[in-house]
C-alpha cells in the first residue's frame, strides 16, 4: 500500500508531553540504547550497530543505531508512534521465530533520554506490491508537535531502520568508559545464547557472550503448577563471568529473556555470576503485570528459592574440587616448588612441609584475589618464597601466618598440628629476604642514580660486585647462581663481538670528568636439571652509552658466537643475554616493545635456547620491584632510605662510593639516600 503526499505531517500522542519526559528522564544511558536495540532484535534483526559519534574534547554528539530488520511500516505510524503504552507486541508471542521483549509501548520514547532530537529513517517492504518503500520520522521534546512523518518513497534499498539521536544536552559518559561492551553483554547475554546468529556491535566492538561468561551449570527444577492447574517447565541456569557483575538471579521466559530480576543472596566469594530461571509461567505474570519482586507468588518464591539452594550447592562443590585439584594445577603450571617424586621417595619430614605448602598456597589465593592475575614467573617466585619459608625459624610463624597471610584460626590450628612433624626455621630467612630485597632496590635506585653517587659508582669496582650478589634483580631463577670458570673464559675469548671495550686498566673518562672503568661482563650459571646449564650473562653498559640498534645487534652477535662455543652443549645449555644501560634511545626502545612480544626481548633464537633482552636500569628495577610487590601486599614490609642505607652499608660497604673523602661511610649513605629514595615506594 503506498500512501501518498509530500509535506511532512504530524503524528497525534495520546498521552501528555510530561508522560512522555518522565518516561525520557527515568532512564539510564546504557537502558536506553538496550532498548533501541531490543526494538530491533524484535523488529527480526540479524545485524544491530550502535555508534557513539564523538567531538573534539571526547563528548558524544550523536549517537546511531542501525538494524537490518524489517523496518517500520509507513501505515501503522500513527499506532506506532502515537499510542503510547499500547505496544503492537501484546497480542504477539514470537516474530521471525523469536521471542518478543517490549511489551509496554514505551521503548522507543525513551530514546529522548539520549538527546532531545531523535529521527528514525526506514525501509520498509509494502505488503500490497512487495516493493521497498523509505520515509522518516522526526521527533523532538523542542516545540509544539513530538512526532512528524514525510511521505515513503520507492527505494530499491535493503530492508532496515537507522536511529539518529541529535542534540545531546548531557554527559553520556557511560557509553564510553571501559566497562560499556561488558554491560551490554550481560543485558544481551541470555538472547545471543539462545541466538548465535546474531551479532550486536557497540562501537565497533562485537558482544560475544563467551568472551565474558559461559553457562557452567543447568538443571531441571519441579515443574510449577499455576492456580488453574496447568504447569510449566522450570529450568535454572549458572553463569559465571571474568568481569564483575551484580549477582543477581533473572526471571526469564523460557527462551532466557530477562523480565524481571531479585538479589541472589548467595555467599561465593571471589565468584562473579549470574542464576537464570527460565519458565513461560514468568511470562504469563509479566503480561499481567504480576511479576513484581515485593510480591511474587508463592509458586515464583518457592522457584527463587530452589535455585538458590542449587547455586550455593555448586559452589560448595566448586570449591572443594578447587581444593583437592590445586596442586595439580600447580604442578602443570611448573610453578609447585617441590620436586616431582613418587610417594615412596618423599620422607616424612618433606610430606609434612608439602603438606604446610599446600594449606599456605590455597590462602595465597584465598587472600590475595591478584594472584591468579599474576603472570607465570611471578607465581613462581611467590611460591618458590612461601617453601623456602618452610624451612625457615619456627618462632616466626604465628606473626608470619598472621600478618602475611592471614589465616583464621581454623586454618592456624590445621597448620600447627603439621608444624608438630616439621622444622619451619627457614621462615624467618623468607621474610628477611623480601625485606632485603625491597631495601637493596631502593638502595640500587639511588647509587645508579643519585646525581652525587652515579658520577662516582665505578662499574667494575663497585656496582659489578654489588649487583653479582643480587642476580635476581635480572633473573630471579638465578639466585643462587655462581660465576664458574668456563663460562667466564669462553665470555672473553667472544668479547670483540661486543664492539670496542674499556674493560682493563686504562682509566676511562667519563661525561663528567671522573674516571671509571665500564662495560663489564657478569656470568652466572645454574643448573635446572642434571643433564642441561642455563647461563645468564649481564653487559652493564657505561652511563654515557645509551642502548641502541648497534648495542642490540652486538649483544646478539655475541650471544650467538657463545652459545655456539664448543665447549657447551647446543641443545641442553641456554643463553640469556642482557643489556643493562642508564637509558635507551627511541628506535632501541621500539625494537624491544613490540607486539606479541614480552616487554625488552630483543632476540629468540627458533629452538629457544638463546634470548637477547635489553632494560634500562629503571625497567630492571620497576620489574624486581613489581614482583616484590605482589608478596609485600601482605608482608606490609615499608622500605625506607634509612632501612635500605643499613643493608647497604651492612653488606656492600666496602664497594660504595664515598661523595667526599674525609667523610665516613653512613654520612655518604645518607647522601646516597637522597630524593629518589624518599620518593621510592617499595
Amino acid at each position: 500500500m503506498k500512501i501518498h503526499g509530500k509535506m511532512m505531517k504530524d503524528i497525534p500522542i495520546k498521552t501528555t508531553r510530561d508522560h512522555l519526559s518522565r518516561i525520557a528522564t527515568g532512564t539510564s544511558a546504557i537502558d536506553a540504547v538496550a532498548e533501541l536495540i531490543w526494538n530491533s532484535l524484535d523488529a527480526g534483526a540479524n545485524n544491530v550497530t550502535a555508534v557513539f559519534d564523538t567531538n573534539a574534547i571526547e563528548g558524544i554528539e550523536q549517537i546511531e543505531i542501525r538494524d537490518d530488520g524489517c523496518g517500520i511500516e509507513a501505515p501503522r505510524i500513527e499506532q506506532l508512534f502515537g499510542d503510547l503504552g499500547n505496544s503492537w507486541k501484546k497480542n504477539r508471542e514470537r516474530f521471525n521465530n523469536r521471542p518478543l521483549h517490549g511489551k509496554k509501548g514505551e521503548g522507543r520514547f525513551k530514546a529522548f533520554s539520549l538527546g532531545e532530537t531523535v529521527t528514525w529513517n526506514s525501509v520498509y517492504e509494502d505488503n500490497g506490491d512487495h516493493k521497498h518503500y523509505r520515509f522518516s520520522i522526526q521527533g523532538s521534546m523542542v516545540g509544539k508537535s513530538v512526532f512528524r512523518s514525510d511521505d515513503p518513497k520507492e527505494c530499491n534499498d535493503p530492508l532496515g531502520t537507522k536511529v539518529t539521536i541529535q542534540a545531546i544536552g548531557k554527559s553520556l559518559g557511560a557509553l564510553l568508559n571501559d566497562q560499556t561492551t561488558s554491560r551490554f553483554t550481560v543485558i544481551f547475554a541470555g538472547f545471543l545464547h539462545r541466538f548465535p546468529d546474531v551479532t550486536i556491535c557497540i562501537n565497533g566492538t562485537k558482544i560475544v557472550p563467551d568472551d565474558y561468561c559461559k553457562i557452567v551449570y543447568s538443571e531441571q527444577l519441579t515443574e510449577i503448577v499455576a492456580d488453574d492447574g496447568n504447569q510449566y517447565p522450570v529450568a535454572a541456569e549458572i553463569i559465571e563471568w571474568d568481569i564483575p557483575v551484580e549477582r543477581e538471579i533473572q526471571l526469564c521466559d523460557d527462551s532466557g529473556i530477562e523480565l524481571q530480576v531479585t538479589d541472589a543472596k548467595i555467599q561465593a566469594k571471589g565468584e562473579n555470576f549470574t542464576v537464570r530461571l527460565r519458565s513461560d509461567f514468568f511470562k504469563i505474570l509479566d503480561q499481567q503485570n504480576l511479576l513484581i519482586i515485593d510480591k511474587l507468588s508463592p509458586q515464583v518464591q518457592s522457584a527463587v528459592e530452589a535455585v538458590r539452594n542449587i547455586a550455593r550447592g555448586y559452589f560448595r562443590r566448586k570449591k572443594a574440587a578447587e581444593a583437592a585439584g590445586i596442586v595439580q594445577r600447580w604442578k602443570a603450571e611448573k610453578i609447585y616448588p617441590f620436586e616431582d617424586k613418587s610417594a615412596r621417595d618423599i620422607s616424612p619430614v618433606e610430606l609434612a612441609e608439602r603438606q604446610v605448602f599446600d594449606i599456605i598456597g590455597v590462602n595465597v589465593q584465598d587472600f590475595l584475589p591478584d594472584f591468579e592475575k599474576a603472570d607465570i614467573s611471578a607465581k613462581k617466585f611467590t611460591f618458590r618464597l612461601l617453601a623456602q619459608a618452610l624451612k625457615d625459624n619456627p618462632e616466626s610463624l604465628q606473626k608470619i601466618l598472621t600478618e602475611v597471610l592471614n589465616l583464621d584460626q581454623e586454618k592456624q590450628k590445621e597448620l600447627a598440628e603439621l608444624l608438630e612433624k616439621t622444622d619451619l626455621t627457614n621462615i624467618i630467612k623468607c621474610a628477611k629476604t623480601v625485606s632485603n630485597r625491597l631495601n637493596f632496590l631502593i638502595g640500587l635506585e639511588n647509587l645508579v642514580y643519585d646525581r652525587e653517587t652515579k658520577n662516582k659508582l665505578l662499574e667494575r669496582d663497585q656496582l659489578h660486585k654489588i649487583v653479582e650478589n643480587e642476580a635476581w634483580i635480572f633473573d630471579e631463577n638465578f639466585t643462587l647462581s655462581a660465576s664458574e670458570a668456563t663460562l667466564n673464559e669462553v665470555l672473553q675469548i667472544h668479547i670483540d663481538k661486543l664492539g670496542k671495550r674499556c674493560d682493563d686498566d686504562t682509566p676511562v673518562k667519563r661525561e663528567s670528568g671522573n674516571q671509571g672503568r665500564v662495560d663489564l661482563l657478569l656470568g652466572l650459571a645454574i643448573r635446572p636439571r642434571e643433564d642441561e646449564m642455563d647461563h645468564l650473562v649481564v653487559e652493564l653498559k657505561r652511563p654515557s652509552k645509551k642502548i641502541d640498534t648497534e648495542v642490540l645487534d652486538q649483544a646478539r652477535s655475541y650471544a650467538l658466537a657463545i652459545a655456539g662455543d664448543p665447549r657447551f652443549d647446543k641443545e641442553k645449555t641456554h643463553w640469556k643475554v642482557i643489556a643493562v644501560s642508564d637509558e635507551m634511545d627511541d628506535e632501541a626502545a621500539a625494537c624491544v616493545n613490540q607486539a606479541n612480544l614480552p616487554s625488552g626481548l630483543y632476540f629468540k633464537s627458533q629452538n629457544g635456547n638463546i634470548e637477547v633482552w635489553a632494560y634500562t636500569w629503571t625497567q630492571i628495577i620497576g620489574r624486581a620491584r613489581a614482583k616484590l610487590e605482589f608478596l609485600n601486599k601482605s608482608l606490609c614490609y615499608e622500605a625506607d632510605r634509612d632501612s635500605s642505607k643499613q643493608y647497604l652499608l651492612e653488606k656492600y660497604e666496602k664497594f660504595i662510593p664515598k661523595v667526599d673523602s674525609d667523610e665516613t661511610a653512613d654520612s655518604t649513605q645518607d647522601e646516597i639516600s637522597g630524593s629518589k629514595g624518599e620518593d621510592a615506594n617499595a
